[in-house]
């Protein structure tokens, strides 16, 4: 069957949340209302690839847009009007936490355009297809990257010969092969933003000042690192797959020059996995002079202070990287390769000389933790002076090793999906129990939005007044001094209760 248009969806926010389906290796995550809203890549991709080949689409992009479900059902009635009898195909976009709601805005679609399709996608998709099936109105379902599928549904290419497609044939369905990854990124178009409401996408606070025009970057995907408890590798696949330096600044140069954007979030898992690459980007975006600050996530074991000295000099003004927990045996223990806490003292240093940011992600609970480790880790995370810092609470994403062993040890069931975010507690571990995860998580927190990231307040690093450097100045040394406090007086109290109670 060939399709007329393609309307390609973001399903509206949950009541009072905004959702991020970019968050978590793309399984998404919920905010509460107000919180930053984010554009999802893939989407923004998909739509820039049909645009490509010069397909039909119309975007609802609902979160950036604001509209809520009568909003969308009254644009959809517009488009089925115009549309008439021509074939029309519904591309949502899904996420763990909002599955259910996204399939109920897919139902009320088919109710007012009973003529069209509906095929939806997203990282969770593979693992939540049971769920998915028992959808009447649900028409297709995708696996893997969606842009040739989808395009290949479009020119009428026959269903059961488009792989990674999932179809449904009379009362039952129809499962194709899987379609490998999309390995030769260079070909895939820039993201088309003009499709997009991006001037109503939202900087993280954590990254700059507010009123920076920016925009979001992926220059690879994958990662071969594997961890268990880690979304990315399940959405993204093992394999690493990257950009050329020069399609990579092609695209920087684009948006500065053509779109006036002066910051960019590179949102590849692993940007440093390849350093000489990392250089290479670094000395063209000088040879071109462009003028532009960036930040970017990566492991510190795979950054020399070459590299981040070239990251420096090219503009990169962050580094988000992920320490989870100041035991090493923790990290092997949940497929981590590890790495030393002298490491990250090191380049966080280093990182400090030249004036790059860092942004530390910690996680509580993870298999192997007790009160001890929970603390020394909290405790690491202030001594190591993180610019910001992040504490969730381990989290069985669905599809992750993390479940198997949560089914494993009878602390999550087999097939559930639904969740808000990674900042609640949903389990415990073989020494915890999930009320003590969640309370060491709450302590954490604290540590985290009142003393080191201050709600960020006085945290905005590229102001030059004296009075304000002198006053971020010394919020910061008070804020040592009190995270200090905060945690011996809490380390104190989890020893005479948890400990006590025979939770070492």
């Amino acid at each position: 069957m060939r399709f007329e248009k393609a309307i390609v969806l973001n399903p509206p926010n949950p009541p009072g949340y905004v959702s991020n389906k970019d968050s978590m290796g793309g399984f998404g995550q919920l905010f509460p209302s107000g919180a930053t809203v984010f554009p999802t890549l893939d989407l923004v991709y998909l739509a820039s690839c049909l645009a490509e080949y010069n397909l039909p689409l119309v975007v609802l992009e609902c979160a950036g847009l604001h509209l809520a479900m009568a909003d969308l059902i009254e644009r959809v009635k517009g488009l089925a009007t115009a549309e008439g009898d021509r074939p029309a195909i519904v591309v949502a976009r899904t996420s763990a936490p909002t599955l259910d709601l996204d399939l109920a805005a897919c139902r009320e679609i088919k109710a007012v355009w009973p003529t069209s399709r509906i095929a939806i996608y997203g990282p969770v998709v593979p693992h939540v297809a049971k769920r998915i099936r028992r959808e009447s109105h649900v028409d297709y379902i995708i696996q893997g990257d969606p842009e040739e599928a989808v395009r290949e549904l479009m020119t009428g290419e026959p269903e059961e010969s488009i792989r990674g497609l999932t179809f449904r044939s009379g009362d039952g369905w129809v499962e194709n092969p899987q379609r490998p990854l999309i390995r030769e990124l260079d070909r895939l178009p820039f993201p088309k933003w003009e499709l997009f409401p991006w001037h109503n996408y939202q900087i993280p606070r954590s990254s700059n000042r507010a009123g920076k025009t920016f925009l979001p970057m992926q220059t690879s995907r994958g990662c071969p690192i594997g961890c268990h408890y880690c979304p990315y590798p399940i959405g993204q696949g093992l394999l690493w797959r990257y950009r050329s330096a020069t399609n990579v600044v092609d695209e920087m140069e684009h948006l500065v020059r053509d779109l006036g954007v002066n910051y960019i979030l590179l949102r590849d898992p692993m940007f440093s996995l390849n350093q000489r690459r990392v250089i290479q980007i670094c000395d063209e975006i000088n040879r071109r002079g462009l003028k532009l600050e960036w930040r970017c996530e990566t492991r510190m074991d795979f950054l020399k202070e070459d590299t981040l000295r070239a990251m420096a000099g090219a503009g990169c003004t962050g580094v988000n990287f992920g320490v989870e927990s100041a035991d090493v045996e923790i990290q092997k223990g949940v497929g981590r390769r590890p790495i030393e806490p002298e490491v990250f003292r090191t380049m966080m240093g280093f990182c400090r000389q030249l004036g790059i940011k860092t942004f530390a992600f910690f996680i509580i609970g993870l298999p192997g933790d007790t009160v001890d480790s929970v603390l020394r880790t909290v405790k690491f995370a202030i001594d190591v002076q993180p610019d910001w810092v992040q504490f969730t609470a381990a989290s069985p994403f669905i599809g992750t090793k993390l479940r198997d062993w949560a089914v494993e040890h009878g602390l999550a069931t087999e097939d559930e999906y639904a969740y808000i975010n990674s900042h609640m507690a949903v389990m415990g571990n073989e020494n915890l129990s999930r009320r003590q995860v969640e309370t060491l998580h709450r302590f954490a927190e604290f540590i985290q939005e009142f003393v080191i990231n201050r709600k960020g307040i006085l945290k905005e690093e590229r102001r030059s007044e004296p009075l304000y450097r002198i006053s971020k100045g010394v919020s910061d040394a008070v804020s040592r001094r009190a995270a200090r406090a905060i945690y011996t007086v809490g380390k104190w109290r989890f020893e005479r209760t948890m400990k006590a109670a025979g939770h070492a």
